[in-house]
Protein backbone atom coordinates (compact mmCIF):
# COMPACT_ATOMS: atom_id res chain seq x y z
CA UNK A 1 0.00 0.00 0.00
CA UNK A 2 1.13 3.53 -1.00
CA UNK A 3 -0.50 7.09 -0.15
CA UNK A 4 -2.25 8.08 -2.81
CA UNK A 5 -1.90 12.04 -2.55
CA UNK A 6 -4.25 13.86 -4.47
CA UNK A 7 -5.87 17.71 -3.49
CA UNK A 8 -8.45 16.90 -0.88
CA UNK A 9 -11.11 19.26 0.77
CA UNK A 10 -10.02 18.30 4.06
CA UNK A 11 -12.51 20.47 6.11
CA UNK A 12 -15.14 18.53 4.05
CA UNK A 13 -13.53 15.24 5.42
CA UNK A 14 -13.33 16.19 8.41
CA UNK A 15 -16.73 17.23 8.28
CA UNK A 16 -18.03 14.48 6.77
CA UNK A 17 -16.05 11.82 9.77
CA UNK A 18 -17.65 13.65 12.43
CA UNK A 19 -21.29 13.55 11.37
CA UNK A 20 -21.14 9.77 10.11
CA UNK A 21 -19.69 9.56 14.13
CA UNK A 22 -22.18 11.90 15.71
CA UNK A 23 -24.56 9.17 14.33
CA UNK A 24 -23.01 6.75 17.12
CA UNK A 25 -22.24 9.07 19.88
CA UNK A 26 -23.77 8.26 23.39
CA UNK A 27 -26.68 10.53 24.86
CA UNK A 28 -25.28 13.86 25.32
CA UNK A 29 -22.15 13.62 23.51
CA UNK A 30 -21.06 15.95 20.99
CA UNK A 31 -18.32 15.74 18.32
CA UNK A 32 -17.41 19.93 18.42
CA UNK A 33 -15.21 20.52 15.39
CA UNK A 34 -12.78 23.89 14.74
CA UNK A 35 -10.92 24.49 11.58
CA UNK A 36 -8.66 27.19 10.71
CA UNK A 37 -6.56 27.70 7.15
CA UNK A 38 -7.10 26.45 3.52
CA UNK A 39 -9.20 23.64 3.38
CA UNK A 40 -7.34 21.94 0.41
CA UNK A 41 -4.51 19.71 1.82
CA UNK A 42 -2.84 17.57 -0.78
CA UNK A 43 -2.83 14.20 1.42
CA UNK A 44 -4.09 10.56 1.03
CA UNK A 45 -7.92 11.34 1.34
CA UNK A 46 -8.80 7.81 2.34
CA UNK A 47 -5.76 7.22 4.86
CA UNK A 48 -7.03 10.46 6.57
CA UNK A 49 -10.47 9.74 6.68
CA UNK A 50 -9.63 6.33 8.05
CA UNK A 51 -7.30 7.85 10.89
CA UNK A 52 -9.52 10.49 11.75
CA UNK A 53 -12.70 7.37 11.92
CA UNK A 54 -10.34 5.66 14.09
CA UNK A 55 -9.39 8.89 16.30
CA UNK A 56 -12.65 10.33 17.13
CA UNK A 57 -14.55 6.78 17.04
CA UNK A 58 -12.27 5.58 19.94
CA UNK A 59 -12.57 9.14 21.75
CA UNK A 60 -16.28 8.61 21.80
CA UNK A 61 -15.95 4.94 23.36
CA UNK A 62 -13.53 6.03 25.86
CA UNK A 63 -15.92 8.63 26.81
CA UNK A 64 -18.99 9.08 29.27
CA UNK A 65 -22.31 10.56 27.92
CA UNK A 66 -22.70 13.86 28.16
CA UNK A 67 -18.92 14.65 27.36
CA UNK A 68 -17.50 16.62 24.25
CA UNK A 69 -14.81 15.28 21.67
CA UNK A 70 -13.38 18.59 20.36
CA UNK A 71 -11.43 18.46 16.72
CA UNK A 72 -9.52 20.77 15.96
CA UNK A 73 -7.49 21.18 12.52
CA UNK A 74 -5.37 23.76 11.65
CA UNK A 75 -3.72 23.96 7.60
CA UNK A 76 -0.60 25.75 7.22
CA UNK A 77 1.80 25.50 4.05
CA UNK A 78 4.33 23.91 6.16
CA UNK A 79 2.24 21.23 7.80
CA UNK A 80 -1.79 20.30 8.46
CA UNK A 81 -2.21 19.86 12.87
CA UNK A 82 -5.03 17.54 13.78
CA UNK A 83 -5.78 17.21 17.60
CA UNK A 84 -8.94 15.24 19.17
CA UNK A 85 -9.47 15.69 22.68
CA UNK A 86 -11.69 13.94 24.67
CA UNK A 87 -13.07 14.07 28.58
CA UNK A 88 -12.65 9.92 28.83
CA UNK A 89 -11.20 7.47 30.90
CA UNK A 90 -7.73 8.61 29.78
CA UNK A 91 -4.59 6.47 29.88
CA UNK A 92 -2.78 4.79 32.49
CA UNK A 93 0.45 5.81 32.71
CA UNK A 94 1.71 2.68 33.04
CA UNK A 95 0.60 1.87 29.88
CA UNK A 96 1.21 4.70 27.84
CA UNK A 97 4.33 3.59 26.65
CA UNK A 98 2.27 0.07 24.87
CA UNK A 99 -0.31 2.13 23.34
CA UNK A 100 0.54 2.09 19.63
CA UNK A 101 1.55 -2.41 20.07
CA UNK A 102 -0.87 -4.27 17.94
CA UNK A 103 -3.80 -6.08 19.84
CA UNK A 104 -2.61 -3.69 23.57
CA UNK A 105 -5.41 -2.42 25.27
CA UNK A 106 -5.17 -0.78 28.55
CA UNK A 107 -5.69 -1.76 31.56
CA UNK A 108 -8.67 0.35 32.50
CA UNK A 109 -9.94 -0.35 29.04
CA UNK A 110 -10.81 -4.28 29.91
CA UNK A 111 -15.05 -3.95 29.81
CA UNK A 112 -14.93 -1.52 26.37
CA UNK A 113 -15.38 -3.37 23.47
CA UNK A 114 -12.65 -3.49 20.89
CA UNK A 115 -9.58 -5.64 19.40
CA UNK A 116 -6.45 -3.36 20.65
CA UNK A 117 -5.74 -2.84 16.39
CA UNK A 118 -6.74 0.69 16.02
CA UNK A 119 -4.03 3.07 16.86
CA UNK A 120 -2.03 0.20 15.34
CA UNK A 121 -3.72 1.19 12.03
CA UNK A 122 -3.59 4.69 12.74
CA UNK A 123 0.27 4.40 13.10
CA UNK A 124 0.97 2.64 9.73
CA UNK A 125 -0.95 4.80 8.12
CA UNK A 126 0.59 7.56 9.48
CA UNK A 127 4.25 6.58 8.59
CA UNK A 128 3.14 6.12 4.80
CA UNK A 129 2.51 9.78 5.41
CA UNK A 130 5.24 10.73 7.34
CA UNK A 131 3.41 11.92 9.72
CA UNK A 132 3.31 12.68 13.60
CA UNK A 133 2.00 11.73 16.35
CA UNK A 134 1.78 12.23 20.27
CA UNK A 135 -0.46 12.00 22.96
CA UNK A 136 -1.06 13.25 26.69
CA UNK A 137 -3.51 11.45 28.72
CA UNK A 138 -4.47 11.64 32.48
CA UNK A 139 -6.80 9.20 34.22
CA UNK A 140 -10.29 10.31 34.70
CA UNK A 141 -10.07 13.84 32.79
CA UNK A 142 -9.09 12.63 28.74
CA UNK A 143 -6.87 12.11 26.46
CA UNK A 144 -5.88 14.39 23.71
CA UNK A 145 -4.23 13.04 20.27
CA UNK A 146 -2.48 15.39 18.38
CA UNK A 147 -1.26 14.62 14.92
CA UNK A 148 1.06 16.48 12.17
CA UNK A 149 1.30 16.11 8.58
CA UNK A 150 3.91 17.52 6.47
CA UNK A 151 2.90 19.47 3.56
CA UNK A 152 3.97 17.32 0.64
CA UNK A 153 3.50 18.84 -2.57
CA UNK A 154 2.24 18.48 -6.49
CA UNK A 155 6.22 19.03 -7.68
CA UNK A 156 7.48 16.31 -5.74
Amino acid sequence: VRANYIQVDVRGVLEDVVSELQAIAKSGQKIELEFAGPSEYYIDKQMLRNILINLVANALKFSGEHTTVKVTCLVSENDMLVRVKDQGIGIPEEDQEHLFERFFRGRNAANIQGTGLGLNIVLKYLEMLNGKIDFVSEENVGTTFTLVFPAKYEEE
